[in-house]
């Protein structure tokens, strides 16, 4: 019992403790960062960058001591409640223009180092136009969606909702979500859903969500911790109901 207790006890310590003083960090290569922009695909200047920096030891650093900058803005130093006990240490910063097509972090350490970080391309902009279908469909058919000209749109993230019968109240029906299946695609292509697919015993299909997303990895500093990562992402979201 006592050492259950203890476990639960650092648990709490390392959950709740703040980062590693970012004092300590004096090079690039004592750092390992994760960086994630995400872009709308209709506007390229509606985005949102997050970096979040580890030292050797994989415990998160930063205050405002170390600043990052993406195309010469600052990024806000955040701290915000995640998962109950835990908190994120990140830096964030929203609606920056691209510049020549790209975002460029940099980040300056506490002893007044400055450094490229990261280089990320943005992505084209595209329009939710170009995706046809029912956006209610009937279960006795097949149903197809098609999209044209979506620029660097890489991966359909397919999602369904599915209505459920109780078994023992006949009259309560509950849904449930299905895991997401993950469908390379291009920027022209379609997709149909096999009317023998929307039914099981006890269960058919209500809502299918299509997220038709482009994704891509940018340019790290080399010297960074392997395992460093700088990625870009941005979607259009699709509804449709079935009867």
């Amino acid at each position: 019992m006592f050492s259950l207790l203890l476990i639960a006890i650092c648990f709490l310590f390392n959950s709740c403790s703040g980062p590693e003083p970012a004092s300590k960090i004096t090079d690039i290569s004592d750092i390992k960062a994760e960086i994630d922009v995400f872009q709308r695909l209709t506007d390229e200047n509606n985005n949102s960058i997050s970096v979040i920096l580890y030292d050797k030891k994989g415990k998160k650093f930063g205050n405002d001591s170390v600043k990052i900058s993406v195309n010469g803005k600052k990024a806000e130093y955040k701290v915000m409640p995640y998962m109950y006990y835990s908190k994120l240490y990140h830096y964030r910063a929203e609606k920056v223009p691209p510049i020549k097509g790209n975002y460029e972090i940099q980040i300056q350490l506490a002893n007044g180092k400055k450094l490229f970080l990261a280089r990320i391309p943005s992505l084209p902009q595209s329009s939710s136009k170009n995706i046809i279908y029912e956006k209610e469909a009937p279960l006795n058919r097949d149903f197809s969606i098609q999209w044209s000209g979506l620029r660097d749109v890489n991966v359909l993230y397919l999602s369904k909702s599915v209505q459920v019968k109780n078994r023992d109240e006949n009259n309560v029906e509950t849904f449930i979500e299905k895991a997401a299946d993950t469908i390379k695609i291009g920027p022209d292509g379609n997709y149909t859903l096999k009317k023998e697919n929307f039914s099981n015993p006890g269960e058919r299909l209500s809502i299918a969500s299509f997220e038709f997303t482009a994704e891509k990895t940018g340019t790290l500093n080399p010297k960074l911790i392997k395992g460093s990562t700088a990625k870009i992402s941005g979607s259009h979201e699709e509804r449709v109901s079935f009867k």
